[in-house]
């Protein structure tokens, strides 16, 4: 195909990607794992061209990682869970009369993280890919060790370290009754079970007497929002020009040091580096404003570096962003393994991620920017009162479970049920994240048949 023509349909599949996920960010309380996911596996079963995907995920994590910072600043609601550390800073903000200034200081701060992120861990990933053919033939060991360390990173530590064998014995329990079942594995209903699995166990809680009287409440919520600014700006204003000089300097270098990590939690990340800069500022608005800016600033770096480092160097979803909203790019049977494996790593250059990758970042801020700068209030108002949260999940719970269908029939569905409510259970009482159970699904083949050998020797 024309390289123009392609990268034409790159840019449109961006822009309607960025459309797309700056409405879904606005939204209070959206995960980015469930409402990224399942559309990205849709467009790779499709058949759509791997660089055309590339594009618009790119754009997705862009948009989302904007426009997130609409409820959050003006509502202190977060607008996905990567927003939940700003939440705080987000109050201060709104008690000191300053709410739009603050989402202003995130939208830019995020989308210069965007900027510097994306030649950051493409040299990153050109510095590690040479440990690729090292990494292969102990891909299983890999991602044990992987999941053991996610786990302990956690917020459960020891508790999730242990949960990741039982949890591995699940999947591969799952797996052998689903060759007897449809004569094959499965990796679309697993994957997306545990995608669902916090918001399976919510509703599960409703038909739980003490949980429900729990969550019960006896009158609608009431929200409210800072006035609308007056302030007069440019359709696209300059990002780096709504920062200080300072709050550049901050964004630039933390945007820096989060592109190079694909190991690290994103959240952890955020809040790591956010607390250390606001540690360096004494007077209030300024460490208030600057923090939300470094904080948005290393969501998006993040999440763009844990998304590419992975992928190019190694081509095995090594990183949280990887094995979650991510996860299509590297594992999505029959089209793209991990075992050999066959996915984005194979089919992009070093070149067509920063050309497309830049495609994606202009195409996912073509929109979510000028809305989140100049719409924040309107567009928020707007969300509350027409888009039922209850009536998003629903729309992603029956799309996952078309997908668990597509796979293997009823038998899809039920098993992405049963994955769901355990690892929804472990998520929402124990503290055992997603991100964990992810890791213990990609270790579980390893784990299970290394204990079944050593009971073999050991008898």
């Amino acid at each position: 195909m024309d390289m123009f023509m392609l990268m034409g349909e790159a840019l449109l599949a961006a822009i309607l990607g960025g459309l797309l996920y700056a409405i879904i960010g606005i939204i209070p309380g959206t995960d980015e794992t469930s409402t990224m996911a399942p559309v990205t596996l849709i467009l790779v079963l499709l058949g759509i061209e791997p660089i055309i995907i590339f594009s618009w995920v790119m754009a997705t994590i862009v948009a989302m990682q904007i426009t997130h910072t609409v409820p959050t600043a003006m509502a202190a609601l977060p607008g996905s869970t990567m927003a939940v550390p700003m939440v705080f800073y987000c109050s201060i903000a709104k008690r000191l009369g300053i709410p739009h200034i603050g989402m202003r200081k995130m939208a830019a701060g995020s989308l210069v993280g965007s900027v510097i992120a994306l030649p950051i861990s493409i040299a990153c990933a050109v510095l590690f890919s040479p440990l690729g053919d090292m990494v292969k033939p102990y891909i299983g060991l890999v991602f044990a060790l992987g999941a053991l360390f996610v786990a302990y990173m956690s917020k459960a530590k020891w508790a999730a370290v242990l949960a990741v064998f039982p949890f591995a014995f699940l999947i591969q329990g799952l797996q052998r009754v689903a060759v007897e079942a449809v004569g094959h594995g499965l990796f679309i209903s697993i994957f997306m079970g545990i995608t669902i699995g916090p918001m399976l166990s919510e509703i599960f809680n409703v038909i739980v007497p003490h949980l429900r009287a729990k969550q019960g409440r006896d009158k609608p919520n009431e929200i409210w929002l800072a006035p609308e600014t007056k302030t007069r700006t440019s359709w696209f204003p300059n990002p780096f020009k709504l920062l200080t000089r300072s709050q550049n300097k901050y964004a630039m270098g933390s945007a820096a040091v989060a592109g190079c990590t694909f190991t690290f939690s994103p959240v952890g990340m955020t809040v790591m580096l956010g607390e250390i800069i606001a540690g360096r500022k004494k007077e209030l608005y300024d460490r208030v404003t600057t923090t939300l800016a470094v904080q948005d600033s290393v969501s998006n770096a993040t999440y763009i570096g844990e998304l590419i480092i992975p992928l190019l160097a190694f081509g095995l979803p090594l990183s949280p962003v990887a094995l979650g909203p991510a996860a299509p790019l590297f594992n999505a049977p029959p089209r793209f393994t991990t075992d050999p494996i066959n996915n984005l790593h194979n089919f992009l250059t070093t070149s067509d991620y920063l050309i497309f990758g830049i495609i994606g970042i202009i195409g996912g801020a073509i929109i979510a920017f000028p809305v989140a700068i100049k719409k924040a209030r309107s567009w928020t108002a707007l969300m509350f009162r027409v888009v039922s949260h209850e009536a998003l999940i629903g729309a992603f719970l029956g799309l996952i479970c078309m997908l668990a269908y597509y796979e293997a029939g009823l038998f899809g569905v039920l098993a992405s049920r049963c994955v769901g409510f355990f690892g929804g259970i472990l998520h929402n009482f124990f503290g055992i994240n997603t991100g964990v159970q992810f890791m213990a699904y990609y270790a579980s083949g390893w784990i299970v048949a290394t204990f079944l050998a050593l009971c073999k020797f050991a008898s």
